[in-house]
């Protein structure tokens, strides 16, 4: 193997072939949707969907904005959890948690919910009470 197909195979996500073959992995953890719905949608349509929501609470709450390149951008979009260090994974977390902070007040609105269901299916958000 080339050096260069060593260094891709190193960094391939460690959920690659789960990833792949969906008939070998349950359905995907969803906010919103039921099991089979939520593996109706891809990652894609869930982005553009929070993204949208994301936007629209800017636009009611200006202190949100500060979230956006590093939970809404094309960035996050390509960000696996699985690939992070502790010290990265810690950061995501206390973003996470400085975001619904703010999205409290509006928690019962859809916008708000699209934007848990983009936090939830990206970065593998699960919520403990």
């Amino acid at each position: 193997m080339s050096s260069l197909a060593e260094q891709l195979a190193q960094s391939a996500s460690l959920n690659v072939a789960l990833l792949v073959d969906r008939s070998k992995r349950k359905p995907s953890e969803s906010y919103l949707f039921t099991g089979r719905e939520a593996d109706q949608h891809d990652l894609d349509s869930i982005y553009a969907l929070g993204t949208n929501a994301f936007l629209k609470l800017c636009s009611v709450d200006h202190r949100l904005k500060q979230f956006e390149y590093e939970l809404f951008s094309d960035t996050a979009r390509a960000t696996d959890r699985t690939l992070l260090g502790r010290e990265e994974n810690g950061k995501l977390n206390r973003l996470i948690a400085q975001l619904l902070g703010l999205l409290g007040p509006w928690m019962l609105d859809a916008p708000t919910a699209r934007v848990i269901e983009w936090l939830v299916r990206r970065f593998r958000l699960v919520w403990i009470f």
